[in-house]
């Protein structure tokens, strides 16, 4: 069976890539088996071996977006390869609504500038391309960056949930704070308005009325210095898709 990943978006230096059973190995280095980042992306989110992880994204390649609850993207910088990953999570078709979760693997990456962008990507793609109606993340009381770069990006912080989960490792509780936007808000933010049209290339406070172009491929390092048995991907057009595509 082939494993047909799709581009999704992109920005200025970004652009948005679906992640695919391919992709295992390297996640299983950067992300799963690495305590550092994962007490910053999802504390409690495990995985003993590279084949546990090719299972989750099997799993999920077999079912729409719709179905799985779940978007997953790598976020590949156009000079340095794959630097984090990007999801929306808890997809809810009845309450039109998506969880943001967003994370880089190297600190030297972790610009401000990339977060926003990156969460400016797919800012446009649930309120232009799938339509959704709200948007939300949960944060670490100790993440004090991404405090920042989720209040620069539009999201209103909107509860603390004190002592809210329990990190085994460090055996302390921890407390969850969550932010949110939803599709008025973010039409009426005119710091999205002049951030997007330099980091995506447009407004995305407003609707979009065409697809967008292809994706620059002098943009996107070789794919096989990102995913060495993926065929080259295809471009879904922000605008004409649906949740479930």
């Amino acid at each position: 069976m082939t494993f047909n990943p799709l581009i999704l978006h992109q920005g200025r230096s970004l652009t948005l890539k679906r992640t695919t059973p391919d992709d295992a190995a390297f996640l299983f280095e950067k992300m799963y088996s690495c305590y550092e980042f994962m007490r910053l992306f999802r504390l409690n989110d495990t995985a003993e071996t590279v084949e546990q992880v090719r299972e989750k994204l099997i799993s999920r390649s077999y079912l729409t977006p719709a179905k799985s609850g779940y978007l997953e993207c790598l976020m590949i910088h156009k000079h340095h390869g794959i630097i984090g990953i990007i999801a929306a999570a808890d997809y809810s078709a009845l309450h039109q609504r998506a969880e943001l979760l967003i994370g880089i693997f190297e600190e030297k990456y972790r610009s401000i500038s990339y977060g926003i962008e990156a969460g400016l990507l797919m800012t446009d793609l649930i309120f232009n391309a799938y339509h959704l109606h709200r948007y939300y993340a949960y944060c670490y009381g100790y993440n004090h960056p991404v405090h920042a770069a989720l209040i620069t990006a539009g999201f209103q912080l909107e509860g603390i949930m004190k002592e809210h989960l329990y990190n085994p490792v460090s055996q302390e509780y921890v407390d969850l704070h969550i932010y949110g936007m939803n599709e008025t808000q973010m039409r009426q933010n005119p710091r999205i308005s002049r951030l997007s049209k330099r980091l995506v290339g447009r407004d995305i406070t407003q609707p979009l009325t065409a697809p967008l172009p292809p994706p620059d491929e002098s943009k996107i390092p070789a794919m096989n210095t990102v995913s060495p048995s993926e065929n080259q991907p295809y471009f879904a057009k922000s605008g004409i898709l649906k949740w479930g595509n």
